[in-house]
């Protein structure tokens, strides 16, 4: 089993609500493929993380660098691993923005995997809090367009 894990920008073509509508078909398809994903929002930014049988992961990678929804992709992290941390998960979607307004406050890694999901991944965790901390953006809301942002 291997984990993939990269960043890339929204098409400006596109908005983040055109994607809810997509996301009970990328659901199912990382069903079929047997793969587990956390897939993250924040400014127009994603960040996802793919666990499953290396060529389902390859597949479905080669599949999103095709996709004309992603620009600037960028892989971050490939690595093997024992098992998932989102286990029978296919798709686990966060709009950061959306979950920080519900909350009151800015999104944290517990908000993100609240039973401990990522706590045997520390590679992923430090991948995942580094983007809700501003790492692995492609966009800023002046409209910049920088390869990696720091939000303080």
């Amino acid at each position: 089993m291997i984990r993939l894990i990269y960043s890339s920008a929204l098409n400006p073509a596109y908005s983040p609500q055109s994607l809810l509508g997509l996301l009970a078909g990328y659901r199912a398809r990382n069903q079929r493929l047997g793969i587990n994903s956390l897939l993250l929002l924040m400014n127009k930014d994603f960040l996802q993380m793919l666990e499953g049988e290396e060529a389902a992961v390859d597949e479905l990678y080669d599949f999103i660098q095709r996709d004309k929804h992603h620009l600037q992709l960028t892989l971050l992290s490939r690595e093997t691993v024992s098992y998932p941390s989102f286990p029978g998960q296919p798709l686990v979607f966060i709009d950061t923005e959306e979950l920080a307004r519900k909350l009151g406050h800015p999104v944290h890694l517990s908000n993100i995997a609240p039973h401990g999901e990522l706590d045997h991944a520390e590679r992923a965790k430090r991948f995942v809090q580094e983007f809700i901390n501003g790492k692995w953006h492609h966009h800023l809301a002046n409209g910049l367009n920088p390869q990696v942002v720091h939000r303080r």
